[in-house]
């Protein structure tokens, strides 16, 4: 037991990450207690968003669905005094479906959840030139899996990424409103279980080019990242088990998020890509009945030079605290996340000292038939 603790806090002091930028965290409540260490767990539906390969050990068909409750408190300090940033986080939710037939080595897999999400309205920050006032931007993905077992140890698996975008700019006396229902991309997994009580993730997901059209030829393009996550997963004593992820993401290929055309908006970028950690443990205190802590430093890929508010992410630090238990033959889970930010000073265009904070409560209802 005193091992374990020691173990999980020379990780957490050792690591950072979850990329930050307009990812999203929390895709269901048993990975939000863990904060998204679940790579190379994934043993809900849900592993159709965090590793698709897991869906070979759900036998039979698996469903997930549940909610997140988001708030926000976001400002900015600058010469004139302090600017709340009064753009409100929306509640979101998620459904996931699983099958693997229990006589053959295929499994298939479909969910929907927000992946991104931009929520910031600066109209009360005097920056003294154009400042995107109001930014609301919401990709929804959804996801198509095959899943192949090559033997009772290693899975893997290939999908189809469909994005959902609905985005609204508004800069000034300029206003862009318009959605994008078409754009694609790709992503594969693995998950290896090399020995008893040690189980390894690895998943990668392409990004994708999502092109959105307005009226009077506007347009608003953005480049989705490129993400890696890989995980380490071992149980101790058949109750606890601790998991370690990194993920990285790639930021720096997003350069602008400008509206072209008549009433154009311009939102030049300079991004970092950012390297993610995440390290969760699970107690399982009772059959079928679980506690879960978790930590993440979430390092934000907005430079400190060329700040953009458009975005507004700083680098943070996350706590996550979860229960779930089996309740009227269903398993309910519940997570609440904090994250504190550290406060950064940007140069630039809009030049300030920034500060975040953000809580979640995220609750999910999974069942299983065989």
């Amino acid at each position: 037991m005193k091992k374990i603790f020691c173990l999980i806090a020379m990780m957490m002091a050792g690591t950072n990450a979850h990329a930050a930028g307009f990812a999203q965290s929390g895709h269901s409540a048993a990975a939000a207690g863990v904060a998204d260490a679940f790579v190379a767990t994934a043993n809900d539906a849900s592993a159709v968003v965090y590793n698709p390969a897991g869906i070979a050990w759900l036998p039979g068909v698996s469903a997930t669905v549940g909610g997140t409750l988001n708030y926000r408190d976001s400002s900015v300090k600058l010469p004139g005094g302090i600017a709340p940033n009064t753009g409100t986080e929306a509640t979101v939710g998620h459904i996931y479906a699983t099958w693997a037939p229990l006589d053959s080595r295929w499994g298939a897999g479909f969910g929907f959840a927000p992946l991104y999400q931009i929520n910031n309205n600066w109209s009360s920050a005097p920056f003294g030139t154009p400042a995107a006032d109001t930014t609301k931007l919401m990709v929804d993905h959804a996801s198509f899996d095959a899943v192949y077992a090559i033997s009772s140890s290693l899975a893997v698996a290939a999908g189809l990424d469909w994005y959902l975008t609905r985005a609204t700019f508004s800069q000034g006396a300029n206003n862009f409103n318009n959605n994008n229902f078409t754009t694609f991309g790709g992503h594969a997994a693995l998950m290896w279980k090399p020995a008893p009580a040690w189980s390894v993730g690895l998943t990668g997901r392409s990004g994708a080019k999502v092109n959105v059209s307005g009226l009077a030829n506007q347009k608003l393009s953005i480049k989705l990242p490129d993400e890696v996550t890989v995980g380490v997963a071992h149980d101790f004593a058949d109750v606890w088990r601790l998991e370690v992820d990194a993920k990285w993401t790639r930021w720096s290929a997003l350069k602008s998020m400008s509206v072209t055309g008549p009433a154009a908006q311009p939102n030049s970028l300079n991004l970092r890509d950012t390297l993610t950690a995440m390290a969760g443990l699970t107690w399982t205190w009772y059959p079928k009945s679980q506690f879960r802590i978790g930590y993440a430093y979430e390092q934000g890929a907005n430079k400190a030079s060329g700040f953009n508010p458009i975005i507004a992410d700083q680098d943070g630090h996350r706590a996550t605290l979860g229960f779930g238990s089996e309740i009227m033959n269903m398993h309910m889970d519940l997570a609440y996340s904090y994250t504190y930010y550290s406060k950064k000073t940007a140069t630039g265009t809009y030049a300030g000292t920034y500060r975040d904070r953000r809580q979640a409560l995220v609750f999910s209802v999974s069942k299983t038939f065989e």
